[in-house]
C-alpha cells in the first residue's frame, strides 16, 4: 500500500512535516485522511481560540503533492 506524508502548512509555510507517514489505497483516500485530520486539528484550534487558515499538504512517497486539503 502507497505511503503518504501530510505536511502541516500555514498559507505557503511549512509549519511541520510528516516523516513518518500514513498508509493509504490511493490518492482520494490519502486527501479523505487529510480533510478528516484537519477537521480534528482545526477543532483543536478553535477550542484553543488560535484558529488560521491551515491545511495538510499530501505528498506521496515520490515526492509528488496530491493535493492540499484545507482545514478552514
Amino acid at each position: 500500500m502507497p505511503r503518504y506524508f501530510f505536511h502541516l502548512m500555514l498559507g505557503p509555510r511549512m509549519v511541520a512535516s510528516d516523516n513518518v507517514g500514513h498508509e493509504c489505497p490511493n490518492d482520494a483516500a490519502a486527501h479523505e485522511f487529510a480533510r478528516l485530520s484537519a477537521g480534528l486539528f482545526v477543532s483543536d484550534l478553535l477550542l484553543l481560540g488560535t484558529f488560521e487558515q491551515y491545511c495538510f499538504e499530501v505528498v506521496s512517497k515520490e515526492s509528488e503533492t496530491v493535493s492540499p486539503s484545507g482545514a478552514g
